[in-house]
């Protein structure tokens, strides 16, 4: 089993959460600050943009705080914030990947979570240029682990998106590939096999482990999923749970907000409704904690 940070007994564990707020939409910053408080941690917000909803809608307003980001950071260096660690998500520009290297950088002790939110089911999302998109492998490389769904994996290594329906062997030379861009650990989301009803994330360690969970898939594409399932993980890798049942946990926790959420009206634009889980997120993570 592997334990990537043992939480402090006394003091609570500060993380930045490095990614976009969306104003409508259960995604983003919205999603990383509930998971991740709900698990006792105590999150520091870096917006990167603010949308009035997440990019799925036809029209949407984009703020990029690109130009305010450096300083932002400067100022938290100065007052010397004790972080334990970053999560990083979806990005407003190019510059701002290596505004966020250069904050890794500055704080060298923090466990480095990037998850390079860009893509899904082989299209790029609109406001990914092509010069994000290679600068990003970059910023994979900085990190301790990172999270891609396979469109994202097929970015990251300049390949051709295969589709979700992978062997193990193929999913394993996946893992084996981006673990050379310098990070420790992969968790690749979203694998498909023969069984439909079933869906699996992997995990891959720079010592030649590999592992494979599977959980029951729901037939419906849900905005956030991506989002509240890197969330988690980050919750529960903070909160001093092993990687192994961390990423089980996370995989069944987003099948059960997607089962809730398709109760509710207009769930094919809001996306997942994951506010009546948050009880088992803090369970889960007040047992790593003890």
């Amino acid at each position: 089993m592997t334990k990537l940070f043992t939480p402090d007994k006394v003091q609570i564990t500060k993380v930045a959460a490095i990614h976009d707020l969306c104003g409508y939409g259960s995604c983003s910053l919205t999603t990383a600050i509930s998971v991740l408080s709900a698990a006792g941690l105590e999150v520091c917000p870096v917006p990167t943009s603010y949308l009035s909803t997440h990019t799925a809608f036809g029209s949407y307003t984009f703020f990029d705080t690109t130009e305010n980001l450096p300083s932002y950071l400067d100022h938290w260096n100065e007052v010397k914030i004790p972080l334990a660690g970053a999560y990083t998500g979806f990005l407003g520009s190019f510059e701002q990947i290596n505004i966020i290297i250069d904050f890794f950088d500055k704080n060298p002790g923090m466990l480095r979570i990037v998850d390079p939110v860009m893509a899904d089911l082989g299209v790029i999302y609109n406001t990914y240029t092509e010069e994000m998109c290679l600068e990003m492998k970059k910023l994979a490389s900085a990190a301790d682990l990172i999270t891609p769904n396979l469109t994202e994996a097929a970015v990251l290594l300049g390949a051709s998106y295969q589709g979700q329906f992978l062997y193990e062997a193929q999913t394993r030379d996946i893992c084996d590939r981006l673990l050379q861009l310098g990070c420790k650990y992969i968790v690749l989301k979203g694998i498909r096999r023969d069984d439909a009803t079933m869906i699996w994330n992997a995990i891959a360690s720079h010592d030649g482990s590999y592992t494979e969970y599977g959980h029951k898939r729901i037939d419906a594409g849900m905005h956030g999923t991506g989002d509240l399932f890197a969330g988690i993980v980050t919750a529960g890798i903070f909160s001093g749970r092993e990687l192994e049942d961390t990423v089980r946990f996370a995989g069944e926790l987003v099948h059960d907000a997607m089962e809730f959420s398709l109760s509710q009206e207009g769930w094919q634009d809001r996306g997942v409704n994951f506010e009546p889980f948050l009880c088992k997120v803090a369970d889960f993570c007040s047992s790593g904690q003890t």
